[in-house]
């Protein structure tokens, strides 16, 4: 069966958009945001989360991915977004806009986040990711594990790992259309923020059910990203 993905704006700000976004039955709540301010909140309250999780093993996973600004030529490629996934709470940042507002640095807080060795950040293809991240914008991720490698599955889809591990069919169909978009607009569209939050809550859950860990904020999954 094929497992069902729907996505809905919650509420809109001048800092930020919330979108819930359904993955069958489990639901997450997705932060859109170029904005500083909001990307720190959600590092914050996400940090929060984890504490338990660190303070009981030392160490918390957070799922990872990265969307591309057009031109797609290898040496042009730039970041065009960041999702971060925890539990059921993604952030997906809108890096592109860095370059062009001035609300939109990124927050020390996230930089952080990201260099903090406890955290293991898991995604697909997550190193050529980190690289292109710190060359573009600085950002130095401290520790990475890639999916592929985690998962035991050679060089397969994120597709085929949801249906072997999950049991979930369909969930990460990837319309072109949506992947070589403009990830650097302004606001992204609903389809773009499915795209994004898809991914990196993947990466989470796949890395959650391989290692067997418990999810940092289980019992809060229907709770605001702020």
């Amino acid at each position: 069966m094929v497992t069902a993905v729907s996505t809905r704006l919650r509420r809109s700000t001048r800092t930020h958009d919330e979108y819930v976004v359904r993955v069958g039955r489990r639901k997450v709540v997705a932060t859109v945001t170029a904005h500083a301010g909001a990307a720190r909140r959600w590092v914050h309250a996400t940090r929060w989360r984890l504490g338990p999780r660190l303070r009981a093993n030392g160490v918390a996973t957070v799922g990872m991915g990265v969307q591309w600004t057009p031109p797609f030529r290898r040496a042009t490629v730039r970041p065009g977004t960041l999702q971060l996934c925890a539990g059921h709470r993604c952030l997906v940042l809108q890096l592109a806009r860095a370059d062009a507002d001035a609300d939109a640095a990124v927050p020390a807080a996230l930089r952080r986040f990201l260099a903090d060795e406890r955290v293991v950040f898991v995604g697909y293809g997550v190193r050529s990711d980190c690289r292109k991240l710190e060359e573009h914008h600085g950002l130095e991720v401290a520790r990475t594990v890639e999916l592929r490698s985690l998962a035991g599955m050679g060089n397969t889809s994120m597709q085929r790992m949801a249906e072997e591990h999950l049991g979930w069919d369909g969930v990460t169909t990837k319309p072109r259309e949506v992947g070589t978009s403009r990830w650097d607009a302004r606001r992204l569209s609903k389809e773009q923020v499915q795209y994004a939050c898809v991914d990196a809550y993947l990466s989470f859950r796949l890395a959650v059910h391989v290692v067997a860990a418990p999810e940092p904020d289980a019992t809060s999954s229907t709770s605001s990203s702020e």
